[in-house]
């Protein structure tokens, strides 16, 4: 059995997303609750920024005698720049705050001074309604809600920026056209922008200017990859790096509900707890499909999958026999496991197993 990578292309399902704070914090709403994708659901106070100043040193004076020098006591409030030792006479020196902060320890002729904690709020990310609030004492028991909803999934390969939420929007008429600058006009502005095969940086710089809520692009030219870790919103590829065309089924079912609010996040993790880019689209929907196929099955005959690497990049079948023996590929010669699969060609074509995705 051979058990493939997953990426969720699905019109219709049960979506859960567990929103947690960096640190123990509040939650402000509770389980039944709808809440909106701009929502502050919990917030919580982040430790500020904070230096250590060895005073005694820098005035060059014993640790001891420092008390004299000083300007400011413990539970002071300094600004930067603010001078808050000095020494006078011929050897006149000076010690300023490097931050605006509270002046909170002191010992050994150094001082403490820590910034003021900052206000972290978390949103809903999602249309939804709270099925748990989770209250613990911090990491791994944190702070937050569960998020459910109703609706179409895209997940993608890569991508970049946090999260959004507007219209889609399709400003190409088929998978495999660029997303061009001239496209994105006014009436783009707080919506997602689907793409196609790929995009230029005039298309970056225009969706910008014009205060794009993100883009979904089948393909991202590798020289742009600098240029979008900048951009403010998020990106989500769906195929991959280069110009490739944006996969029927990922294209169709985002042009279908094109018009629709969508939730969009360019978040990645690979490492304790795989985070994937997507596309969450909320669907007025009472009852869920019978699911096709479990997450984590292994692969089997009539699977839905997508090839990752040429020469059949971004194709998209359904396989149709697993051979029981390895086959020699010409590409290198080896001898692989793989499938038959239906890519829509006169005949089924052999692709080893590594190179193989299943869309669920």
């Amino acid at each position: 059995m051979y058990y493939p990578f997953e990426t969720q292309v699905t019109p219709l399902v049960n979506v859960r997303r567990e929103r947690v704070l960096p640190a123990s914090g509040e939650v402000l709403v509770r389980v039944g609750e709808r809440v909106e994708p701009t929502q502050v659901v919990a917030r919580a106070n982040l430790p500020g920024d904070f230096r250590i100043l060895s005073v005694a040193r820098l005035l060059g004076v014993p640790a001891s005698r420092i008390g004299r020098y000083m300007r400011v006591n413990l539970g002071d409030e300094v600004r930067q720049g603010q001078v808050i030792a000095a020494r006078r006479g011929l050897f006149a020196r000076s010690v300023k705050s490097p931050i605006d902060g509270v002046v909170t320890a002191s010992g050994g002729g150094r001082i403490l001074i820590e910034a003021r904690p900052t206000l972290f709020e978390l949103r809903a990310y999602i249309h939804g309604t709270v099925s748990n609030v989770l209250v613990g004492e911090g990491p791994p028991r944190p702070y937050g809600v569960v998020i459910e909803t109703k609706g179409a999934v895209v997940q993608g390969v890569w991508g970049a920026g946090g999260e959004s939420f507007g219209v889609l929007k399709c400003l190409v008429k088929s998978p495999d056209k660029p997303l061009r600058a001239k496209a994105i006009d006014p009436s783009c502005h707080g919506t997602i922008l689907i793409g196609g095969a790929g995009l230029s940086d005039a298309a970056l710089e225009r969706a910008q200017e014009l205060q794009v809520r993100g883009i979904v692009t089948g393909g991202l030219p590798p020289e742009l990859l600098p240029l979008v870790e900048e951009l403010p919103l998020p990106i989500v590829v769906t195929e991959g790096i280069g110009t490739v065309p944006m996969s029927a089924p990922i294209f169709r079912l985002l042009t279908t509900n094109e018009g629709r609010e969508a939730s969009i996040s360019g978040r990645v993790r690979s490492r304790w707890g795989v985070v994937r880019p997507e596309v969450v689209i909320p669907l007025p929907a009472e009852t869920l499909p019978p699911a096709q196929t479990q997450p984590g099955a292994s692969l089997t005959v009539g699977a839905r999958v997508r090839v990752v690497r040429a020469p059949y990049l971004g194709a998209v079948g359904t396989v149709v026999a697993l051979p029981p023996y390895a086959r020699r590929i010409e590409s290198t010669g080896a001898r692989v496991r793989g499938a038959e699969v239906n890519l829509g060609q006169e005949a089924p074509v052999f692709v080893p197993l590594a190179n193989l995705e299943v869309l669920r």
